[in-house]
């Protein structure tokens, strides 16, 4: 089984735990199970899908104790009770698939530990659902972004990159040797919804984008705020892992989720008519 399905198994075993911990009322171990599931995220986001695989074959396959000792160590008290919660679940389980799949997770942990990654990992619950979302490198063109790409003996598994203003997600398949780059529309979490808050208000107005960028270099938006442009309105991301702005144009966001809004009401409506015999 390759890594991804491995994970996305492992993702699905902790999601029935998860649940049946709901179902039986026990809300004490809901924060731990979240706890867990960050860990998996924080693995395939940050692209590190094929690291964790060259961890996972480097243990011992005649290991009788599945907790590193780094992890022992660690003080966390949600990752020791997801730890506690992982062991007892793989106690308790007799099919060799499920066995297999909590393992997973529960290297996960160990994983993150191991490779002194604790620090990252707490920043990355923050930055994850944070406006900006992080991006791990800028290019201007599409040609610079593959460029780069393409240059990488091991891409990231995973991540997002800007382009320009514009997120894009980085996939890669290390059994296939494919990489490639496709737009990301998580740039609307910058659009408000004028019909449940008010917009802020404008912070600078300039004629040109390059007055603006000048002008944001002085005066770094936290994380971000508004100015116009030529009379338009444009969202000023500050991307403080990369020391950069992006531009975000409000009406261009509205336009675009209509767009999207209507080929999905279209794909639907000729999903639901009835076909010609």
């Amino acid at each position: 089984m390759q890594i991804h399905d491995l994970l996305n198994e492992g993702l699905l075993r902790l999601g029935s735990l998860q649940r049946a911990a709901e179902s039986a009322g026990r809300e004490g171990e809901l924060a731990a199970w979240q706890y867990v599931r960050e860990h998996w995220l924080f693995i395939v986001s940050t692209g590190q899908v094929y690291v964790f695989e060259d961890y996972r074959t480097r243990l011992d396959p005649t290991r009788t104790c599945y907790v590193s000792a780094t992890f022992k160590a660690h003080t966390d008290a949600l990752a020791q009770q997801g730890m506690a919660l992982l062991l007892q679940a793989l106690d308790e389980t007799a099919d060799p698939a499920q066995k297999l799949y909590t393992l997973v997770i529960i290297e996960l942990l160990n994983f993150v530990a191991d490779t002194n990654q604790q620090e990252a990992f707490k920043n990355h619950i923050i930055d994850y659902r944070s406006i900006p979302p992080p991006a791990i490198a800028h290019f201007n063109t599409r040609d610079e972004a593959y460029a780069w790409l393409n240059s990488l003996s091991q891409p990231p598994s995973g991540g997002k990159i800007l382009i320009g203003d514009e997120y894009f997600n980085i996939w890669y398949s290390r059994e296939e040797g494919f990489r490639e780059l496709w737009r990301n529309d998580i740039a609307e979490l910058f659009l408000d919804d004028s019909s449940s808050k008010h917009l802020p208000p404008v912070a600078a107005s300039f004629n040109t984008r390059e007055e603006a960028l000048e002008w944001l270099t002085s005066h770094p938006a936290s994380p971000m705020l508004l100015v116009t442009i030529a009379g338009e309105r444009y969202h000023a991301v500050y991307h403080k892992n990369l020391n950069r702005h992006t531009l975000h144009s409000l009406s261009r966001l509205r336009e675009e989720r209509e767009k999207r809004k209507a080929e999905q009401e279209q794909q639907e409506n000729a999903e639901s008519e009835p076909s010609e015999e």
